[in-house]
């Protein structure tokens, strides 16, 4: 979507909190990442998380107070679609699981039209 659409649309990823930090009762056995204590922290975290799995979508960063995660019920992950209105159009289960590219999709092309 990002890549057909990005001319149309902002996309942006929110890189919140760690879902699985190391240091959590439910750590990622294969990333082994702290929570971060200091926005810098996070924001090196962003930036390894960029790099590794090659990201192109522009990321932002949320604050230490995870306003935007908190807001947005987005933690562990969500797809959303904000209108140019501001309001959600589309808001996806919260993922891994819940996630659905095709509705997302359907979601976007409809406002696009």
């Amino acid at each position: 979507m990002y890549e057909t659409h990005k001319e149309q649309v902002d996309f942006y990823l929110i890189y919140t909190k760690e879902a699985h930090a190391s240091d959590s009762s439910r750590p990622n056995s294969s990333v082994s990442i702290k929570q971060h204590t200091s926005i810098e922290e996070r924001a090196k975290a962003a930036q390894s998380c960029i790099g590794d799995l090659k990201i192109t979508i522009p990321t932002l960063i949320d604050d230490m107070q995870d306003s935007v995660g908190n807001a947005y019920s987005g933690h562990p992950d969500r797809l959303f679609i904000i209108n140019s209105e501001g309001v959600i159009a589309y808001r996806g289960d919260k993922g891994p699981h819940g996630f659905d590219a095709e509705a997302m999709k359907k979601s976007l092309d409809t406002m696009l039209k």
